[in-house]
């Protein structure tokens, strides 16, 4: 997916990429930390926390993208001292260049890590890798679809570009593989909260629920393995 991609300003003064051809972006034009920290990081990591205060996270994210929602991850894993194993999966990596362009390193130099954001993007992908105490990340480049794992996961950040732009990763065989994929009482939560997902979602087994969304969206899901 060699598509051109154009830097934008998002709402809350952070940066992302913007693929015309696709009509998408890599997070929201209202806020991309806002929108990372809304939905994947308070709705997602911080609620299933909630419910499993002394349990290792184990989540599985798609895709990779910016690497902007895992670094988010990182450090407030690091603040809760909360252990998390991180699974990522990117079918397109973005380049360290591209990623130096977004400049998020400077929006993170009074965090409290040992690892700022670029030096954290360079991480090699396909291994696993510890760049904290409380983090363990594998990257791996490969699509959904041919991912086969052998463990099981607490928590799945569904971030694939819109159904317009990918389709296959938003229909029903997806839901129900993130189903078999989670855990006993495994959270799946998205920007996305199309009907049809939904329906998807119920029909794999998943009980659902519509939340308010970040600025900019109505709505979010979230959905949890019963």
């Amino acid at each position: 997916m060699n598509y051109s991609k154009c830097k934008i300003i998002t709402k809350d003064g952070s940066s992302t990429f913007r693929i015309d051809r696709l009509k998408e972006s890599y997070h929201s034009i209202h806020g991309a930390v806002t929108e990372s920290n809304f939905i994947y990081v308070n709705e997602g990591f911080n609620f299933w926390n909630l419910q499993n205060p002394n349990k290792t996270c184990r989540i599985l994210e798609l895709g990779y993208g910016t690497g902007l929602m895992t670094y988010l991850t990182l450090l407030e894993a690091s603040k809760k001292r909360k252990k998390v194993v991180f699974t990522s999966l990117e079918a397109f990596p973005l380049t360290n260049v591209e990623i130096e362009i977004l400049g998020y390193n400077n929006l993170f130099q009074d965090s409290n890590t040992t690892i700022d954001f670029n030096t954290f993007s360079q991480l090699s992908w396909d291994k696993l890798v510890l760049p904290t105490n409380f983090f363990k990340l594998t990257k791996k480049q490969i699509r959904f679809e041919d991912f086969n794992p052998q463990t099981s996961f607490d928590l799945i950040y569904y971030d694939a570009f819109g159904a317009h732009a990918q389709p296959e990763l938003w229909n029903y065989e997806c839901m129900k593989k993130c189903f078999d994929l989670l855990s006993n009482k495994g959270v799946w939560v998205s920007y996305c909260a199309k009907g049809s997902v939904r329906r998807g979602l119920n029909e794999a087994g998943f009980s659902t629920q519509r939340l308010p969304g970040p600025p900019g969206k109505r709505e979010m899901l979230r959905a949890i393995k019963s």
